[in-house]
């Protein structure tokens, strides 16, 4: 039991140390209000399909989180970060000023440099791709 524990430990560790710097987005802010859903024309569109701000905002949250070793990244390919069409309006009427953009932005480069699919089995398209004219 003592070995188990340490080798889940060691893992921890180990892990902890490809997490990247967490960026001052105020993620952990988020207090649920769905004010960001409300306006998210591809989650209205699509709920099936994408998981959502506030949902990307959770998971983004995880990302950066030392202790989790779960891939996030591969996650938010399964939940259709790439659909989002990084508009801002989520961004615009957060009352907690979430940089939401930036974030799923990152998410969709990881999940399209790792060629991630979604759970339809469609692949990420490449950020350059779905921003072309707005970056």
């Amino acid at each position: 039991m003592k070995r188990e524990v340490n080798e889940m430990n060691a893992k921890v560790e180990t892990d902890s140390k490809k997490k990247p710097p967490r960026p001052d987005w105020a993620l952990e802010r988020c207090i649920t209000c769905y004010m960001c859903l409300a306006t998210c024309s591809v989650y209205t569109d699509h709920p099936d399909l994408f998981l959502g701000p506030a949902g990307f905002v959770k998971l983004g949250n995880m990302l950066f989180n030392p202790v989790d070793i779960a891939d996030r990244v591969k996650a938010s390919a399964l939940f259709g970060a790439h659909y989002c069409d990084l508009c801002g309006k989520c961004q615009e009427v957060c009352p907690q000023h979430i940089k939401i953009v930036p974030l799923i932005r990152l998410l969709k480069t990881k999940t399209s440099a790792r060629d991630l699919r979604d759970r339809y089995g469609l692949a990420a398209k490449a950020a350059r791709e779905s921003t072309e004219g707005f970056l």
